[in-house]
């Protein structure tokens, strides 16, 4: 965004023109508009996401530079972020919203922002929303971490992960800041080290990168992935073993020391004393301990990517929980026969560890996809099944 660009949206006019529209379509807003139309739309448009990403952010009517909403955090995984002390440092304040979820956990909080423009944006959106105790200082993460004297209880890096033509980086020495350089500094800098790396970064290659005693965090909201966050211990603060930790925003966390997975059940499913399919949140699926999670809740699972199964259902599971009808070998004239016979039709069609598309299954058995009717499709001891769950209401 420009600077004439926040000039206008920062004239009264032009807030009074947003309240009066908040609530139009922006395509509609800026056809109605003589002046700043495209601008003020822009703003219409990203204000009204912002009603569940950002909530504190729209109440307040902030400004919300297009691009950096669309990299910023969500109001939700931010709050999954329990830190809290004297001062925290965010390196990378971009929209600013860890550093506002963090002005809550810490007395001071130091937003370093690399661009004027947004630095200024920033300044303006923490007044609107009371954030009295943060300072936003414009300058590089790296030449700020040089000249930094003092000791901060944490900080936090959300390295740009865009590169050239808008393309997506996920190693961590390919963003911006490189933190692996960096490190050594920030370990003397700081109690505590907390990077957000890409949602697609890989577990293990986070320990291979910055050691065994860390903590790797998979948080999720609705259903996906949204971050994976990486803390490292500061020179002065013990190093403990590895963690891995599964955040499901809003419903709890599961936490686990870092150890070989279990292996395996080599031993055939039985087909008639399940009743449940159990489908543990992706957080535990990132972290690759969802085979340990549930096997702490008693229920069995075979591949650490397949699915759960169980007699009974767990009390407040992290994930999904769907009763079954019935355990059916995949043998596709067979289920063809038992699907037409069971009157059905249409089908959900869910799988893992299992080779198909979803596509070829449906054609197979002589179903569309889709409706009310799911099956779960996967592969047990080399031996593949269907297992039909009971109609959804």
């Amino acid at each position: 965004m420009t600077t004439q660009e926040t000039d206008i949206l920062l004239e009264e006019e032009s807030r009074r023109t947003i309240e009066r529209l908040i609530d139009e379509d922006p395509a509609r807003a800026a056809l109605s508009l003589r002046k700043n139309g495209a601008l003020i739309a822009t703003q219409i448009k990203y204000l009204q996401r912002a009603r569940t990403k950002l909530p504190s952010y729209y109440r307040a009517r902030c400004i919300l530079p297009p691009l950096s909403f669309e990299q910023a955090s969500s109001e939700s995984t931010a709050e999954t972020k329990r830190y809290a002390g004297r001062l925290c440092i965010d390196l990378t304040c971009g929209l600013g919203v860890d550093a506002f979820h963090f002005s809550h956990r810490f007395e001071r909080v130091v937003a370093v922002e690399r661009d004027e423009e947004l630095a200024r944006i920033a300044r303006h959106n923490f007044a609107l929303l009371g954030a009295h105790n943060i300072e936003v200082v414009c300058d590089e993460a790296e030449r700020f971490v040089e000249r930094f004297g003092g000791r901060a209880d944490l900080i936090y890096v959300d390295p740009a992960r865009r590169g050239e033509g808008n393309r997506r980086l996920l190693l961590l020495e390919e963003c911006s800041p490189n933190i692996l350089p960096l490190m050594p500094l920030l370990k003397k800098r700081a109690g505590r080290i907390v990077v957000k790396a890409s949602p697609l970064f890989d577990v293990d290659e986070a320990f291979a990168l910055l050691g065994e005693g860390i903590v790797v965090e998979a948080v999720s909201w609705g259903g996906e992935c949204k971050e994976l966050v990486i803390e490292v211990p500061g020179e002065e603060t013990p190093a403990g073993a590895g963690t891995l930790r599964a955040v499901v925003a809003g419903k709890g966390t599961a936490e686990f020391p870092r150890t070989t997975a279990p292996a395996d059940r080599p031993a055939p499913m039985p087909r008639d004393s399940y009743r449940y399919l159990l489908v543990p949140d992706v957080a535990f699926y990132k972290t690759r301990t969802a085979q340990r999670y549930l096997h702490g809740l008693g229920a069995d699972m075979f591949s650490p990517t397949g699915y759960g199964f169980s007699d009974r259902a767990p009390e407040a599971f992290l994930g999904r929980i769907h009763p079954i009808e019935a355990i059916l070998p995949y043998r596709p004239k067979t289920l063809k026969k038992e699907l037409s016979a069971r009157g059905i039709a249409r089908l959900d069609i869910l799988k893992k560890d299992f080779p198909l598309p979803a596509e070829t299954i449906a054609k197979a058995l002589g179903v569309k996809q889709g409706g009310t009717r799911q099956a779960a499709f996967t592969t047990i001891a080399g031996t593949q099944y269907a297992v039909l769950l009971e109609e959804r209401g």
